[in-house]
């Protein structure tokens, strides 16, 4: 694990969940902070014994089968680039890089190396995600009229986050649209297929230089209309993602809240539709290749459970992945196409016109 910060941590928790629920066989071997105390309090808490103050020397054990790279987004290529040399699978938090080009430099590293390498897309493994996905897939919704995502959270500098390189362009790359509503761009392509064209605006209301507004109309080359609203504020309310879904023939919304999760549906002629954490379970279930009798009462709780599981079912995934030589998904595929939105995003935002994304 590189980084142990608030994301290393969230891993380096649902890693060693894992092992100790007997879900996996894994052990974290090392980790690595330029932070000495909070590799220190990190190696601690953890139990782990070897703690590197380089990243290069963590790769390079021979301790080390996989590498997480957990660490603000502007060291991203220079580590992945040390993992692929050292012929290691590696996962890598997103965003992957600063623009589209730095991230297809690196997919195309790991593609000739043969290197399997997952990406921090975490919201393709929650499951009232994955019960819409499965929805659409065996309903007759016809055609999607419009998928519009409201992604509204405090703006992750300082208070809970304590992470004050968010605020800082050359470290993050950019706000609210890259750092957070990566996430939000996936799920378009997700769910509607890839992009064609993108009109964006974006604003500044902290005066800082990284975006906290961003508004995205997003064409998908099926002809299917996307929107993002993406704000970071200072309102001391639970961060939320709202999502729906409206097609010829239906509805569908996700809440996905730090205070509240659910999924309500109607379908023409129907009546509305509440479902369940416990409703939708099955499908996260399905998403990791697992029943109900393959897991303990407490493995049961571990992945489904609203909170970190996203973490929890999405290394879980990963490392089954790697075990068995597959290569992980999401991928830095998923992430070079996400972040070819995102450039587009900025690109339009600059220059006050429609983009069309290459």
């Amino acid at each position: 694990m590189i980084g142990a910060g608030n994301i290393g941590k969230t891993h380096l928790t649902s890693i060693v969940s894992l092992r100790e629920a007997q879900l996996l066989d894994v052990e974290v071997a090392a980790i690595c902070d330029i932070d000495r105390e909070a590799l220190r309090n990190s190696g601690e808490f953890f139990d782990v014994q070897k703690r590197y103050e380089h990243f290069t020397e963590l790769v390079e054990s021979s301790d080390v089968d996989v590498v997480y790279i957990c660490t603000p987004t502007n060291l991203h290529p220079e580590m992945v680039r040390a993992v692929v040399k050292a012929a290691k699978p590696v996962f890598c938090e997103k965003p992957l890089a600063h623009t589209c080009a730095q991230a297809s430099d690196l997919l195309t590293l790991t593609k000739k190396a043969g290197i399997p390498a997952g990406i921090g897309l975490v919201l393709r493994f929650d499951q009232f995600i994955l019960y819409a996905k499965n929805l659409i897939d065996t309903c007759d919704l016809g055609k999607p009229m419009l998928v519009h995502i409201r992604d509204d959270q405090r703006i992750p500098v300082g208070y809970l986050y304590y992470s004050q390189w968010r605020g800082d362009l050359s470290i993050a790359g950019g706000g609210t649209l890259i750092e957070h509503s990566i996430h939000d761009i996936d799920l378009l392509r997700w769910f509607l297929g890839d992009a064609d064209t993108v009109y964006a605006k974006t604003s500044h209301f902290s005066g800082k230089a990284i975006e906290d507004q961003a508004s995205l109309i997003v064409t998908h080359r099926n002809g299917s209309i996307g929107t993002l609203d993406s704000v970071w504020h200072w309102v001391e309310r639970p961060s939320e993602r709202m999502i729906e879904f409206f097609f010829e023939k239906g509805w569908i919304a996700v809440k996905l809240g730090s205070d509240e999760h659910y999924l309500e549906y109607q379908l023409q002629g129907g009546k509305p539709v509440r479902v369940t954490a416990e409703m939708a379970n099955p499908a996260l279930l399905e998403r990791l290749g697992l029943t109900r009798d393959d897991l303990s009462a407490e493995g049961y709780e571990l992945i489904t459970s609203v909170g970190n599981e996203r973490y929890l079912a999405l290394s879980y995934s990963l490392l089954k992945a790697i075990q068995a030589n597959r290569n992980p998904s999401p991928d830095f595929a998923d992430a070079v196409e996400a972040h070819r939105v995102v450039d587009a995003a900025y690109e339009s935002a600059k220059k006050g016109k429609l983009v069309r994304i290459l």
